[in-house]
């Protein structure tokens, strides 16, 4: 009887140990924000720099100006980017596949650096739609075909568009099921309450064939909107390529697009 009441005793104590936290959202310190890409087509290659604003806050990250940017590869070449907007830093140049590009941001007496290497490009074959059923309502999907090379581990990450406008959703996958595959990904559009693909929409799907540490940061992301297996992840920056507390993330990536109308 002695041992039964220490028990009950032991139960009250821990039900009694909740304790509500209160989180202050909007107290942290802004921090620098660098998105860069290098691609595999020869175009204006993009490195845009901004500082983060407050959790309560609306608006666009503010720009910031006057940093000395520059991308060098592992065959010792180098790029050096050039501001042709507030925040945003420019060079023409063409990615190559197997590649190491290394970002040099330097700015207010902080130097922020990262890594990426551009994969192999794997060819995204065709785009087209899929109707499904839920719950007696029928939805319209795009979905891509392309087939996964065996001899590589592959990470993609993914852009749609609707009408030339992007969704609201993040799409990132990996070989770890499909190694060597045909494989077909559907895209989930839900951007609005009632909004859904109809017939005359133009759709187009955007590939990158990202390294694993792009792929992570993008996943992430995933798992945060709530469209991953991990849904309703506490929401949190995800993890940086970039150095010296920055967010964000530098990537080298090769890059398809692909397109159709809803008939």
């Amino acid at each position: 009887m002695k041992q039964f009441s220490l028990y009950v005793i032991l139960l009250f104590s821990l039900a009694s140990c909740k304790k509500i936290v209160q989180v202050d959202t909007s107290a942290a310190p802004p921090q620098i924000v660098i998105e860069g890409k290098i691609t595999d087509g020869f175009e204006d290659q993009v490195v845009t720099i901004s500082k983060s604003i407050n959790y309560d806050d609306t608006g666009e990250y503010p720009r910031l100006t006057g940093a000395a940017v520059k991308v060098t590869d592992n065959k010792g070449n180098v790029y050096k980017f050039l501001e042709t907007s507030a925040g945003s830093y420019h060079h023409k140049m063409q990615g190559v596949s197997g590649r190491t590009y290394a970002l040099s941001v330097n700015l207010q007496g902080q130097t922020y650096s990262a890594t990426s290497t551009m994969p192999n490009p794997v060819k995204l074959d065709s785009i087209g739609v899929i109707t499904n059923n839920f719950f007696n309502k029928e939805r319209i999907n795009p979905i891509i075909y392309f087939t996964d090379p065996k001899e590589e581990i592959n990470f993609y990450h993914f852009n749609l568009f609707v009408n030339s406008k992007i969704s609201k959703r993040t799409y990132a996958s990996s070989d770890r099921l499909t190694n060597g595959n045909t494989t077909q990904i559907q895209f989930f559009y839900d951007d609005g309450d009632n909004e859904k693909l109809i017939a005359g929409d133009k759709i187009s799907v955007e590939m990158e064939c990202v390294d694993k540490a792009i792929y992570n940061y993008w996943y992430a992301l995933v798992q945060q909107a709530g469209n991953g297996p991990n849904q309703g992840a506490t929401p949190s920056n995800p993890t940086s390529n970039i150095s010296n507390g920055a967010l964000g993330y530098f990537s080298a990536n090769t890059y398809q697009e692909v397109t159709v109308t809803i008939k």
